[in-house]
């Protein structure tokens, strides 16, 4: 059962772009803008945000070449998350727990700066921090992100994704998934954009993504923890 619920599921993301309500909007040369910077200096994100944007018009053609160039330049760090899963399932204490997150936080954006490698933490950080920088409303959601070969822990969020406005509406995406994936063998991340996270469709990201604060599915039928993970 649970497998055919996954394999249907990877068949519903493989076309859920939100994408159709900007069908005047040049995403192609967004793209081609987001090749133009490779390797680029996150210590000035300012300017890294001025160039990336500043050869567009609309703000979801900006958003698009900031997306593209993170998921095109920032690597997931396998190791790095199973650290973070493993110290926060052994630490029960709160106090402790809020020391041990405030130093790792740290050590998330010293190998974000310097390694240009992260987490889901460091993926949603960086989009926001861009997207401000370019004038446009973005933000971290927290919550839970499902895939065929984990089940996640109602206790232990394990994602975080964004929110971002674009012509006064909020739209969902996920630069963590959309960057590439972790080979299930060799725990190695193997870069491949992918833009169905870019955009996606609210009543298809919730299928893989829920968030604490219900109100960020953005539909008006939220589906329950239960459904959500496939119990009965």
């Amino acid at each position: 059962m649970r497998l055919v619920a996954f394999t249907w599921l990877w068949m519903a993301l493989s076309a859920s772009a939100q994408i159709s309500d900007f069908k005047d909007a040049d995403f192609k040369k967004a793209d081609k803008v987001a090749r133009l910077y490779q390797h680029h200096s996150l210590y000035d994100l300012k300017a890294l945000a001025d160039k990336l944007t500043s050869g567009l018009k609309k703000d979801e053609e900006k958003f698009r070449a900031i997306f593209t160039w993170i998921c095109l330049n920032i690597k997931n760090d396998y190791e790095l998350f199973k650290l973070s899963i493993h110290e926060r399932q052994v630490r029960t204490d709160k106090a402790e727990l809020d020391a041990w997150h405030k130093e790792f936080s740290k050590v998330i954006f010293r190998k974000l700066l310097e390694e240009n490698t992260t987490i889901c933490t460091g993926y949603a950080y960086l989009l926001r921090e861009l997207a401000l920088e370019a004038g446009i409303d973005c933000l971290m959601i927290d919550g839970y992100s499902l895939t065929p070969t984990s089940q996640p822990n109602k206790e232990l969020p394990n994602h975080s994704w964004n929110g971002v406005k674009l012509n006064n509406k909020w739209y969902l995406c996920d630069a963590t998934w959309a960057s590439g994936s972790i080979d299930a063998v060799t725990h190695r991340f193997k870069p491949r954009y992918d833009d169905r996270f870019f955009l996606m469709e609210p009543k298809v990201f919730v299928r893989s993504h829920f968030p604490l604060d219900t109100a960020w599915m953005l539909i008006a039928q939220k589906p329950d923890w239960e459904k959500f993970v496939g119990e009965k």
